[in-house]
């Protein structure tokens, strides 16, 4: 009888064993795929494990791509096309949101981030995180353009505020023609950056590429002007090579001290001011874009990336998807991610951090100019229409068209979409 009982307990106290760990398995922690590029995968890493150490009941895993947004919006778009699972968070484009939004394959955060919580960014990020008024991301990081400057030449004809108006710099740079060979130095190859650049000529004009409804609206009177003038300014103004210029072309220019000015992104402060880089370090100034009119506001390009949810995956792992997104995108995390990768922060706070502008001074001047930034064109064929203005516009700034007639054809084509 003994025995019987002992095999009995043994047999019962396998089953509860075997019980518990089904029940333990139940309540482990979830696993998540956070998708990103190399280019940013450093301090990322770290926040992840920082993230993971803070707690037990959801465990961030990386999946790191190169660096390259075409890149990444091929595979999340085979993966959301497949109704993968394997990627939980995505780190998207600025510029993709709505397209993925448009398809069902982002997660709606409107029930997750309320307006007070959104309050707390920068407009433009979150303008750029909605379609049709939904909340479909949330900003990581950002970016903005400026215009860089040489401080030390507007100060040798007594300038102590910089122009704000194209015919202002042109009239600075007349003074100084025989230290500087350009007043202006930006992009205008067929590329994205010629459309970050061609955007903000037009926004700066009082101009818009589409209207409220997202009806294109590129033959009005003010893009007509404003397009005018980018083709102007080349070869005059600006080198005749401007048309093959990306960043690193045109950084170039400013950086052999041959223009008085450079149109280009936030982060090359720090290449302009190294000695070891620059014939110009330490004579650099930042300020706003030009306008055409003064007294007009400026806006500056915005980029970055957000962090969406894949709509594909289980109520569970949506919960502990957006438990993550609040953590990442909070002012700490985002303090810290500034301070690791020099990237600009979408929340605005932290560039009034005192350890933050400690660390980066020109953040200073910076803010009130990403604080009017503007994203690009937001429609979910955001591809085809980048291309789209990419071929018309470049063909009028290398004057193998009319501005009028380069517009015209842009207009048809976005039309069509």
């Amino acid at each position: 009888m003994y025995n019987v009982t002992r095999k009995f307990l043994a047999v019962l106290f396998a089953v509860m064993l075997t019980m518990s760990v089904f029940s333990f398995a139940s309540a482990e922690t979830i696993e998540l795929t956070f998708a990103f590029d190399q280019g940013v995968g450093e301090p990322t890493l770290k926040l992840i494990d920082e993230f993971n150490a803070s707690q037990s009941d959801i465990h961030v895993n990386s999946y790191v791509l190169p660096q390259d947004a075409n890149n990444l919006h091929d595979d999340f778009v085979n993966k959301m096309i497949a109704g993968d699972t394997s990627v939980d968070i995505m780190a998207l484009d600025v510029v993709f949101v709505s397209e993925f939004a448009s398809a069902g394959w982002l997660m709606p955060l409107d029930e997750a981030f309320d307006a007070d919580a959104l309050s707390n960014y920068l407009t433009g990020t979150i303008d750029s995180a909605k379609y049709q008024g939904t909340l479909y991301a949330m900003p990581w990081f950002t970016n903005a353009s400026m215009l860089f400057y040489r401080k030390d030449l507007l100060d040798s004809i007594g300038i102590t505020t910089p122009p704000s108006t194209y015919q202002g710099w042109i009239d600075a740079y007349e003074q100084l023609k025989d230290q500087v060979d350009y007043a202006f130095s930006f992009q205008a190859s067929q590329s994205e950056a010629m459309v970050c650049n061609w955007c903000e000529f037009v926004w700066n004009n009082g101009g818009d590429i589409l209207d409220a409804d997202g009806n294109p609206v590129v033959t009005s009177d003010a893009v007509i002007a404003a397009t005018q003038t980018m083709a102007d300014l080349i070869g005059t103004y600006a080198p005749e090579g401007t048309t093959t210029y990306a960043e690193t072309e045109s950084q170039q220019v400013f950086q052999e001290g041959k223009a008085l000015t450079c149109r280009t992104w936030s982060g090359t402060w720090n290449t302009f001011n190294n000695a070891e880089e620059s014939s110009v370090a330490g004579n650099v100034a930042v300020c706003t874009l030009p306008v055409s009119n003064e007294g007009d506001v400026s806006h500056s390009c915005m980029g970055g990336l957000d962090v969406t949810v894949n709509n594909a995956i289980d109520d569970a792992h949506k919960q502990a998807a957006i438990t993550f997104i609040q953590w990442i995108t909070s002012f700490d995390s985002q303090k810290e991610f500034t301070l690791l990768s020099s990237q600009p922060p979408a929340y605005s706070a932290v560039y009034a951090d005192a350890e933050i502008l400690e660390a980066i001074p020109f953040y200073a001047d910076f803010f009130p100019i990403i604080s009017d930034g503007k994203g690009r064109p937001v429609s979910p064929m955001y591809s085809e229409v980048s291309d789209a203005i990419q071929r018309n516009v470049h063909q009028a700034l290398t004057k193998e068209v009319s501005v009028t007639d380069a517009l015209q054809a842009l207009q048809t084509e976005l039309e069509a979409f």
